[in-house]
């Protein structure tokens, strides 16, 4: 398959996620756009939107000043405390995600009280949909996180 020509769906999927054909198993794109979008709701692709849009990570906007103190008791969203998280945490993130840029990415860790690693998967344009349908998701991924779930279990 020549990958440099790509159909419509290819190019949405690639704007939305992050170009990288050389992960994508393009075999598979059938099977993913038929269960496409799944995993998420409109409200929660408002929200996302909502923080991009303030460059804040707060709770959902309810659309107006009183709507938010009827719900949080104050005209703006809450901010969300990452502080209270002191569970351990390892985030695993790629340099070519478009939905959690590498410098939210960082700013995020940055916040977290009790971060064991940040992980960046080790091949340049790796994107969001490469978590889950990446063709070197096993080895540049997987393998590397069941090593750290293993050392915690055995903690």
């Amino acid at each position: 398959r020549n990958e440099s020509v790509c159909s419509i769906t290819e190019n949405v999927i690639f704007t939305i996620a992050g170009f990288d054909a050389p992960q994508m198993n393009f075999t598979l794109l059938p099977v993913i756009m038929s269960h496409t979008p799944a995993g998420t709701s409109s409200r929660t692709l408002l929200h996302f939107a909502q923080g991009v849009t303030s460059g804040r990570f707060r709770q959902f906007d309810q659309g107006s000043e009183e709507d938010n103190m009827d719900r949080y008791g104050s005209p703006v969203p809450p901010a969300y405390s990452l502080a209270k998280v002191t569970c351990p945490v390892v985030l695993y993130w790629g340099e070519n995600d478009w939905l959690a840029h590498p410098t939210d990415v960082r700013q995020l860790a940055a916040s977290l009280p009790n971060l064991v690693a940040s992980y960046q998967v080790p091949f340049h344009t790796w994107n969001h949909l490469d978590f889950l349908w990446g063709k070197s998701a096993d080895f540049l991924l997987y393998r590397p996180a069941i090593k750290v779930i293993n050392q915690f279990m055995r903690n």
